[in-house]
């Protein structure tokens, strides 16, 4: 097999993946621009940061087009490794389904949990206690700070809100 065989799939997946930016930054961008601010806010409001979000997913995928990206590489990519994947695949997908239910500290937590472990490759209980010391930080710095309602689900008892 040539060089340019080899480079061929390759350039595809970096192409495809860029693109997959380029439609989920403009997504983003497109649905940051379609919620409107609230009385009393400023003017970006609630769209700073997913505006910025969606502008870096841009930019990244445009980075995924540069010409020569792939022939200047000494080596190439690894093929991957599938359970680390399907642990942070795994821990999204709960997070989404737990959200509202559970609320979002649970949720936060256990994407951060299943994510650590997808990328450690081994459980390690400390992955809980960060997860948990990020999950609070996080609600407290969105509810308290920013003003925002979050599900507090199954802690109700213990936060009170929604």
């Amino acid at each position: 097999m040539s060089a340019d065989n080899k480079a061929r799939p390759q350039h595809w997946q970096e192409r495809g993946i860029g693109l997959v930016l380029l439609l989920l930054g403009a997504g983003i961008i497109f649905g940051t621009f379609s919620v409107g601010a609230l009385p009393g806010q400023d003017s970006l409001g609630p769209r700073l940061f997913p505006a910025l979000i969606g502008g870096g997913l841009i930019l990244l995928g445009l980075a995924h087009f540069r010409p020569g990206r792939s022939d200047t590489r000494e080596g190439h990519a690894d093929e991957g490794h599938w359970p680390s994947l399907l642990w942070m695949m795994g821990g999204l997908v709960l997070g989404v389904i737990c959200y509202k239910p559970v609320g979002f500290i649970p949720a936060a937590l256990a994407v951060f949990v299943l994510t650590a472990r997808g990328f450690a490759g081994r459980w390690d209980w400390r992955h809980v206690v960060a997860g948990l010391i990020v999950a609070l930080i996080a609600f407290f710095g969105f509810t308290k700070g920013l003003g925002l309602n979050l599900p507090t689900g199954i802690l109700k008892f213990m936060l009170g809100g929604h």
